[in-house]
């Protein structure tokens, strides 16, 4: 392997890596509400969980040491003397069964027995001091007095019980068992509800971290010719706007002067890459997107304005009938909007806006009228009859990923340009969007990524249709005129007028 190749496969290397970093900030910002939820409710489930298992046991235990009869101070009388009785194999004899007694059948009977109890009210358990005779009894129970009187049981019925296996025994009390008064196990909330927040959080971390790994979006050039086997012929950078004290043009317009010059610059470029893809004979351009949000009407007018710095004769047609982009910018930037022409059946206006040096085309057919706009022949006649007054006309039309007017408008148009929002729409879609643009054998000429950015996570805010915010405008119904769309809700204000 060459040292160019090692360069670029280390230099790929470090854009997937921050790639990811990006993906998991964005999942960050993105999903973080869903962490602090995640959080909450597990801290709160392991909470009541822990509350409603929790049961207080109490603890006492008790020392001695066990004494074995001695038989050479027995008198003639029968009377046994005990005494301490030690040596390694009696030592290790009393730590072995010393438990199998505690558990016996006999002892826990005699117990019950003494106590007047149908059974045992507590745990009882045993440790030995390893080479010694002495012992530690300890009970464990839900009641504090049971648990103590069980301890004393123990140890009056114990010897009864020891005298079968090891002989008879005595037990010298060392440490006197006391009545518990607290729990051994207090109800520790706090560790409970720690654990269950740390799960909710470690969840919500695999999420974004997931989310990352299977987002699959458009961020570069090469993601273009990579993923979507298609030539990038622009790539148009974010457009921020620094922080003011008062209100600013906010418009993302090259009139606007607040406008950076590298969005200048960069729609320059593709002014001249547009110039040289397109013959001659080619003077209708189609611009639209995958889906909402991408700005493909901010690109289309500002193409417009730049190529009508080239005293070219720019004519835009606002092909989007039912969500105009065009129209909401104009009254945005409150250009000045003058009429030239109108149709004979009002079905649409050119207009000319000095401002940016081009004329608009617009339809002001109402939603049960829009067949008689967007049928193949009708366009087409429209769009044949402009040629010769304009030197260039380009045609915003609806996210081709949403409805099928960008199909019917392919039909008239040369040429056709798509508009890729960095990093907002799954690859696939973008691909399934381009195949159906493709299948109507217009000239493709290529994609534009637009509001281009780096640094981690930082791809900045949506404009044009606020993302993907307004799909559900974008909808067919069915009636006697074919498709459209919807009516709107009036708002409060436009019932009361």
């Amino acid at each position: 392997m060459s040292v160019s190749e090692v360069k670029k496969n280390t230099a790929s290397a470090e854009r997937d890596i921050n790639i990811y970093l990006s993906d998991i900030w964005r999942g960050f910002v993105k999903f973080w509400w869903i962490g602090v939820i995640c959080a909450v409710l597990f801290g709160g489930v392991m909470f009541y969980s822990s509350y409603v298992k929790y049961t207080p046991e109490y603890k006492t235990s008790a020392t001695f040491t066990v004494h074995t009869e001695n038989s050479t101070l027995s008198g003639e009388n029968g009377v046994s003397a005990y005494s301490f009785y030690y040596d390694r194999g009696t030592a290790d004899q009393l730590a072995t069964i010393f438990p199998y007694v505690l558990q016996s059948n006999m002892l826990q009977k005699q117990v019950c027995e003494d106590l007047n109890l149908p059974k045992m009210p507590a745990s009882v358990s045993a440790s030995c001091v390893t080479g010694t005779n002495m012992i530690t009894l300890t009970t464990t129970g839900s009641d504090p007095k049971q648990t103590y009187d069980v301890l004393l049981s123990v140890i009056d019925n114990y010897s009864s019980v020891t005298e079968y296996i090891i002989g008879p025994t005595r037990l010298v009390m060392i440490s006197p068992p006391e009545m518990p008064e607290e729990p051994s196990n207090r109800f520790d909330w706090a560790s409970s509800t720690l654990k269950g927040v740390l799960f909710g959080v470690l969840l919500c971390a695999a999420w974004i971290v997931l989310y990352a790994v299977l987002r699959r979006t458009v961020r570069t050039k090469e993601d273009i010719s990579r993923d979507l086997n298609q030539n990038c012929i622009g790539v148009l950078p974010q457009v921020v706007f620094k922080k003011y004290k008062q209100k600013v043009n906010s418009d993302i317009l090259i009139t606007n002067p607040l406008i950076g010059n590298s969005f200048k610059e960069s729609l320059r470029l593709l002014r001249g890459s547009i110039q040289n893809n397109l013959q001659p004979t080619e003077k209708v351009v189609m611009i639209t997107s995958t889906a909402p949000g991408e700005g493909k009407s901010i690109t289309t007018l500002n193409l417009a304005a730049m190529f009508a710095k080239n005293e070219s004769k720019i004519l835009v047609i606002d092909g989007d009938l039912r969500d105009s982009g065009i129209s909401k910018m104009l009254v945005k930037s409150k250009m000045r909007v003058r009429t030239i022409a109108e149709s004979n059946n009002g079905l649409y206006s050119l207009k000319k806006v000095k401002a940016l040096g081009v004329d608009i085309l617009t339809f002001n057919a109402p939603a049960q009228q829009l067949w008689k706009v967007m049928r193949t022949a009708n366009f087409k006649k429209l769009v044949d009859s402009l040629r010769e007054e304009y030197d260039l006309i380009l045609i915003d039309t609806p996210p081709c990923g949403i409805i099928s007017d960008a199909a019917i408008i392919a039909g008239a148009a040369d040429a056709a340009l798509y508009v890729i929002r960095q990093d907002i729409v799954l690859t696939s879609s973008i691909r399934a969007g381009i195949n159906t643009l493709i299948s109507t054998d217009v000239k493709f000429l290529g994609c534009i990524l637009n509001g281009a950015t780096g640094g981690l996570g930082g791809y900045g805010n949506y404009y044009g249709y606020e993302g993907y915010r307004k799909y559900y405008r974008y909808g067919y119904h069915y009636g006697s005129y074919g498709y459209g769309y919807g009516k709107k809700k009036k708002s409060e204000k436009e019932r009361r007028r």
